[in-house]
């Protein structure tokens, strides 16, 4: 597992999803991505409803929404799945949460779901992490945000 902690983004606020989701590329495309524990600016689409527990949507419903709509996630954590997986299985365990989860800054880092492959957390406003099975992919984060740290390294210290 591998896992990096981004202190600023290009945005004026650091958990800018669609930032995160820009980095991926395509790549968003080819997954299912739940959203829970979410708390955000606005909530202009109702496939993201304000109160709601979580939302299932396709990764072409979530770049498509976050380049419309310009949403600061608060708090939340967004998964992605492959394709293949339906959320009946995903909700077989507990929804991913950030608000309160001392998991994230243990030196073992891991993905709340094990059906997941990539978990992407805005936190509280201040900072992003990204956590994902595939080096390539957290790679990318680091290459495009130089002064981000190794989340194994920064919970070791």
């Amino acid at each position: 597992m591998y896992g990096l902690i981004i202190h600023s983004i290009d945005k004026k606020y650091v958990p800018c999803l669609r930032e995160a989701i820009d980095v991926l590329g395509d790549i968003a495309l080819g997954y299912n991505w739940l959203i829970s524990d979410y708390e955000c600016s606005i909530y202009p689409s109702t496939k993201i409803p304000f109160g709601g527990r979580f939302a299932w949507l396709t990764g072409s419903e979530l770049v498509s929404i976050l380049k419309e709509y310009q949403i600061q996630f608060i708090w939340g954590v967004a998964t992605a799945y492959p394709k293949d997986i339906k959320h009946e299985e995903v909700l077989r365990y507990p929804l991913p949460f950030a608000d309160g989860n001392t998991a994230f800054w243990k030196p073992e880092i891991t993905i709340q779901n094990p059906l997941a492959k990539i978990e992407i957390v805005p936190w509280d406003s201040t900072l992003l992490l990204v956590i994902a099975k595939s080096y390539e992919l957290v790679e990318k984060f680091a290459n495009k945000y130089p002064n981000s740290d190794d989340l194994e390294e920064y919970n070791r210290s």
